[in-house]
């Protein structure tokens, strides 16, 4: 089976989550509040990809976007994060509910197999030339674009460490990168662990017994067992059981940087209080589109493990993205913007091809609302692949927006082992646990303040001059504000 037939059987177990949830908010909501966009000429919405794709095929999946969006911009004045959440929740299934009723009735009376989304008002579908031809000609259609890859921003400098995991590493107590950003001292000084904070990763899943993380996991309710609804999403069906898994390894190693701690000696984690859920948005070592839309969706309401009965109450507080693509693509924004309204925030890797120069950072981690992290070593020296500004989506955003330890970076990987990792997706679990440290540490004032925590990342991060791609010392595109403080961050936090 191709990876791409796979992509599409997998998307048609998401079709009952998705589905379940529109039909339900399309027969309450009377009027979206949404706009719509004017409508296009036939073929000038279209991909070029997507083309590429039937000629070599015949038939592709393919993603039709309408053209109503929902306002979330009312988010912010609702005092809890769970109104928030509630609000930004009714406000996306209310215009995706309404808007699509036409399109999906059309679809099913030819028999057309498609997966509808309402994080993004868009459907997946399966279909030909003549299909694609007729969907890009409705009005309501706003752009069709492909199921395409992404790729993990694991460096391959190490490529032999998972598999010298178990007889190469070695118990470091805290390990190099926790104490360079202060985080140990987060914990001896402030007492501040993360407690009460859930974090998430979309990723390639999570060892969920690896002794450093079980004890973490919000799924583990000690001598009454495991229960993974709300806490665990695979939407390719990928693992073999209803379970967390990972069959890559990566996944647990950037959860591992969030929360490990094996009361053990390893202590990998930046905040060991958190507790963590995940959803499988990577089938292997790459991630198809459709998994991390669907990923994205369920974070702002997880579901149970039918797809059923989304709770935005129980979304996590922090995603962690280590994954992404070439720049200037702004394909993951209306997720990233959702997450932001919902009070969620958004971690990400700025990318692994700094190599390549300036403008090297990767999307959706240059998304402008996106918060990404540029990766540096034990000598505090930039990694030569970590991504660079400024961002290609405007050509003037600063990108990263900090840097993190992201080189030679041991976390937990399966099975049961610990393994040094580097890529920039090693870095952006330190921001993550960092948010996770400040929020505990102050949640009156920090708790889902998206631009609050932003500033304070900022203003405490250690500036580095460099001025190879552009800025200002205290805030280039090579380090972004700087080396990451998590000590520095949650003292100022605490002061508010």
């Amino acid at each position: 089976m191709s990876p791409r037939s796979h992509r599409f059987l997998a998307s048609r177990r998401l079709a009952a989550s998705a589905a379940t949830a529109l039909l339900v908010v399309a027969s309450l909501v009377v009027a979206p509040t949404a706009a719509t966009a004017s409508p296009s000429l036939l073929g000038s919405t279209v991909d070029s990809d997507v083309y590429a794709e039937l000629a070599s095929d015949g038939t592709t999946e393919f993603f039709v976007h309408l053209t109503e969006t929902a306002d979330l911009s009312r988010a912010g004045e609702f005092t809890t994060r769970a109104a928030r959440a509630s609000h930004v929740f009714d406000q996306l299934t209310g215009v995706a509910g309404t808007s699509q009723v036409d399109l999906r009735a059309d679809l099913d009376a030819r028999g057309v197999d498609y997966t509808p989304f309402w994080a993004v008002n868009a459907l997946l579908v399966e279909g030909d030339r003549a299909l694609l031809d007729e969907l890009a000609a409705r009005p309501d259609v706003a752009r069709i674009e492909p199921n395409r890859d992404y790729q993990l921003f694991q460096s391959t400098a190490d490529p032999d460490a998972v598999t010298d995991a178990v007889t190469d590493a070695v118990i470091d107590a805290i390990e190099w990168n926790i104490a360079d950003i202060g985080a140990d001292h987060v914990w001896n000084v402030f007492g501040v662990f993360g407690r009460g904070i859930t974090v998430a990763t979309i990723d390639t899943g999570v060892e969920f017994r690896h002794p450093a993380l079980v004890g973490k996991y919000r799924g583990n309710f000690g001598a009454a067992g495991f229960d993974h609804n709300y806490n665990w999403f695979d939407p390719a069906g990928i693992c073999p059981a209803p379970a967390p898994c990972d069959n890559v390894g990566h996944g647990t190693h950037v959860t591992g940087t969030m929360v490990g701690d094996d009361n053990a000696g390893n202590q990998v984690g930046v905040a060991p209080g958190a507790q963590w859920i995940a959803a499988k948005g990577c089938e292997f070592s790459s991630c198809s589109a459709g998994s991390l839309l669907a990923s994205g969706q369920w974070m702002l309401a997880p579901t149970d493990l039918n797809g059923q009965n989304p709770a935005p109450n129980r979304a996590p507080h922090v995603v962690n993205n280590s994954w992404g693509g070439p720049g200037g693509d702004l394909w993951y924004q209306a997720i990233i913007n959702a997450w932001v309204a919902a009070g969620i925030f958004p971690a990400f890797a700025a990318g692994n091809s700094g190599a390549l120069g300036c403008g090297s950072a990767s999307s959706p981690g240059d998304n402008v609302p996106a918060y990404a992290a540029g990766a540096y070593d034990i000598n505090h020296a930039i990694a030569f692949f970590s991504g660079r500004g400024p961002s290609a989506v405007d050509g003037v955003t600063v990108k990263p927006n900090v840097s993190a330890p992201g080189v030679g970076i041991r976390s937990s990987v399966p099975p049961n082992g610990y393994a040094l990792f580097n890529g920039t997706s090693m870095a952006s679990p330190h921001v993550a646990g960092t948010v996770a440290l400040i929020w505990s540490a102050n949640p009156l004032k920090t708790l889902g303040n998206i631009p609050l925590t932003r500033k304070i990342i900022d203003a405490t991060a250690t500036d580095v001059n460099d001025l190879t791609c552009g800025g200002v010392p205290a805030n280039n595109n090579v380090w972004g504000q700087g080396r990451l403080s998590a000590f520095n961050a949650v003292w100022l936090a605490t002061t508010l």
